[in-house]
């Protein structure tokens, strides 16, 4: 479930996604894979600051489209567009349902969303403290590392695209990858895919601030 939690913190859920340490790997040689990994640093360092309104600009456009229609989704309060939505994606919309007030929903931005998680402790400390990024590969205007918590690689990568040439962080994998899982588990459970998730959320702490491991 690390991928989820993972996929929930820029979704102002608990935008942990980033969450793995850069151990022992050796520095980037090349120049691209520098700034690819300054990327990663930089948004490390402003969700240990709690300013999750400033990793937004560093996601890529297909990211904050995402999040951006799973927001929209929550706020209306509409299932007809819940139902539109990819498991993962309808698990962030409904987490976002549960753990904020329709009237922040309304109000709040993408940006706002993320100071609002980081502020209430959705994503723990020792999360970030404990979060790094592996070897950086670079292929053309894409990117990818092995992404490690706790010295172990994560389940999904952490990906990254030149965007106007500004290297941004990626989600898109980690949706995909979300809701591959939420569907494979729905499917064992023998639920639909809002059902199992509603299941989920209904098992997670009523206090977001509570959800630090």
């Amino acid at each position: 479930m690390r991928a989820l939690a993972l996929l929930l913190l820029f979704l102002g859920l608990s935008l942990p996604v980033f969450s793995l340490p850069a151990a022992a790997a050796p520095p980037p040689a090349a120049p691209e894979e520098r700034e690819v990994a300054a990327v990663f640093e930089s948004a490390r360092s402003a969700l240990a600051q709690k300013r999750g309104a400033a990793v937004v600009p560093l996601l890529s456009r297909a990211s904050v489209d995402k999040l951006e229609q799973v927001r929209g989704v929550a706020r209306s309060g509409n299932d007809a567009g819940l139902a539109k939505l990819e498991p993962a994606e309808k698990f962030a919309a409904m987490g976002l349902r549960r753990y904020v007030s329709p009237a922040d929903l309304r109000r709040m931005s993408l940006g706002e969303l993320a100071d609002h998680g980081m502020k209430n402790g959705w994503l723990g400390p020792n999360v970030i403290g404990s979060s790094g990024l592996g070897p950086v590969r670079v292929r053309g205007d894409r990117a990818s590392a092995i992404l490690m918590v706790d010295n172990r690689p994560a389940l999904v990568p952490a990906d990254f695209v030149r965007e106007a040439g500004a290297w941004k962080i990626d989600l898109t994998g980690v949706f995909s990858f979300g809701s591959q899982m939420l569907k494979g588990f729905a499917a064992m459970s023998g639920k639909s895919d809002e059902a199992y998730i509603e299941d989920m959320l209904q098992k997670l702490p009523a206090k977001p601030a509570l959800m630090h491991r």
